[in-house]
């Protein structure tokens, strides 16, 4: 029987949660582990109590680590992008446009070169 197996530690629950979501698109079932143990930082050490994802299924394993590299990969900006697709502005550092789910990342421009007035 395949056993559950933990290919990630986040600084933060939502970190946690788009890397899942990541998982899921690949069809790779995922378990959220420390969810809510951040209001216990203080009181336990802060690395006990970060978030982790955990594969259900090991087997899944060297799929998962090529995911948890590109979702390591990608830095956190500032800023947004305009979606080629629908127009709409997403984070810089969503995968996806967050209206129509098109790729954000090639062909989408920084939202300022899009015309964004602010």
């Amino acid at each position: 029987m395949a056993s559950v197996k933990r290919v990630y530690s986040a600084s933060d629950l939502v970190d946690a949660r788009l890397l899942a979501d990541s998982l899921a698109d690949e069809c790779i079932r995922t378990h959220l582990f420390n969810a809510s143990a951040v209001g216990a930082m203080g009181d336990v050490p802060f690395g006990e109590a970060w978030p982790e994802v955990w594969i259900a299924d090991e087997r899944d394993l060297s799929r998962a680590r090529e995911v948890v590299a590109a979702h390591a990969a990608r830095q956190p900006s500032g800023g947004s992008l305009r979606c080629s697709g629908c127009g709409e502005e997403s984070p810089s550092n969503f995968g996806c446009c967050w209206n129509c789910g098109m790729d954000v990342g090639a062909g989408s421009q920084p939202a300022s070169a899009a015309g964004c007035v602010r």
